[in-house]
């Protein structure tokens, strides 16, 4: 349902970018985020925690609809392409990307804390403390708020009406890397969508480590490692400005690596680490290095449409892989061999042991889906080259 909404949403979304201002598709989407916080702060109130269900189930459908505008954020933060140089794309391109890591750590930790929560039956039979929406209800103000600034602080560039382009649709779909941006979000929204939930959970499950500690990691990790990343690229990318897409590119597959460390068991213990605290702090930390790398590489391939294509192409690209995305994690969750769980797409390699007969090791679902994720970088190799706009 969820997926369906964002099917939905994004499509609503491309239109009103194509036919009204901008400042439509930048600042209504913080409306109905607030409106999504909201209703959930309202859920945890005691008159109408019995309606919490209800009212939890369209603030998810108001915030999916929110988030489907994501993409033209990225696509607007660059609309003044004329004569901006490639090292203020990059840093931009960074500053959302991590701004981006950060709000979903947050996230995460929220649902980990709410989720015990329901295991040990605290949620179940009392409601919470409306000390809750006291939190959540301010946020949403907030969020409003946020909607009013871009409402009326966003620059003249903003408020014009998008201009006439022949043969639109037509051109774009011609372009090499546009079909081959559609085939890796296929493939790694089917390879990869539905073990997500289960790949976050992994940050913030512990019991050998304080979460205080989880969380200093995320700030090293999230925080200053990468702010050392884009200080450096930025600076790379005044002589080079291909530096970035192409070691994106080499760095290969890091999110199925992340995956598979969180979830096929193999970084749940490390008997080397010394003990169950070292491990854990040892696991996370590899846990968000591969983060890190995920991040660098979607931060390269948005540069490389930033090279390639048009402002407004990027934006028909990005809400185009939003729905065949989507609909790849449909697909993914009704037939995916790792649809419930890891599967022999993930196997727990931890398990084998000296003298067994290598059964783990004849996984074919595990050399299919690895063998996807470095096609994905092959193409990019291929096409990114020849339709770079700005080559050296």
């Amino acid at each position: 349902m969820i997926c369906s909404i964002y099917i939905g949403a994004s499509i609503v979304w491309w239109f009103v970018f194509r036919h009204l201002r901008s400042v439509w598709c930048l600042s209504l989407p913080f409306f109905l985020y607030g409106l999504a916080f909201f209703l959930v702060g309202l859920s945890v109130l005691p008159p109408l925690f019995q309606h919490r269900y209800w009212l939890g189930n369209v603030g998810t459908g108001f915030y999916a609809a929110a988030s489907a505008s994501g993409s033209l954020y990225f696509a607007l933060n660059f609309g003044d392409e004329g004569g901006s140089p490639v090292k203020d794309w990059v840093y931009r391109a960074c500053i959302i990307q991590g701004t981006q890591q950060i709000y979903v750590v947050a996230l995460w930790y929220w649902g980990s804390k709410l989720t015990a929560r329901a295991v040990d039956g605290v949620l179940q039979d009392s409601a919470p403390s409306p000390l809750i929406a006291a939190i959540i209800i301010p946020v949403a103000v907030a969020l409003w708020a946020i909607c009013l600034i871009l409402a009326f602080g966003l620059p003249d560039y903003y408020r014009q009406l998008p201009g006439k382009v022949p043969a639109f649709y037509s051109a774009i779909l011609r372009r090499n890397i546009v079909k081959w941006f559609f085939i890796t979000v296929i493939i790694q929204n089917y390879w990869l969508s539905a073990p997500y939930g289960r790949n976050w959970t992994y940050l913030w499950s512990s019991t050998h480590v304080s979460q205080w500690k989880i969380a200093l990691l995320v700030v090293l990790f999230f925080v200053i490692i990468w702010s050392g990343v884009l200080r450096l690229f930025a600076i790379l990318s005044k002589e080079h400005s291909w530096i970035l897409p192409v070691f994106a590119i080499g760095l290969g597959a890091p999110r199925w690596c992340q995956m598979f460390w969180g979830i096929s068991n193999i970084g749940v213990y490390l008997p080397w680490a010394g003990g169950p605290e070292a491990s854990a702090l040892i696991g996370r930390s590899l846990w968000l290095w591969l983060g890190v790398l995920d991040s660098i590489q979607g931060a390269g391939l948005g540069m490389i449409l930033l090279q390639t294509l048009t402002r407004m192409h990027v934006a028909f690209t990005l809400i185009g892989a939003q729905v065949l995305g989507s609909l790849a994690t449909i697909a993914a969750r009704a037939t995916a061999p790792n649809n419930i769980g890891p599967g022999d797409v993930f196997p727990d390699f931890s398990s084998w042991r000296l003298g067994d007969d290598g059964e783990v090791f004849r996984k074919i679902y595990f050399y299919v889906g690895l063998g996807f994720q470095v096609l994905v970088c092959v193409g990019y190799f291929k096409f990114f080259r020849k339709e770079q706009l700005t080559k050296p």
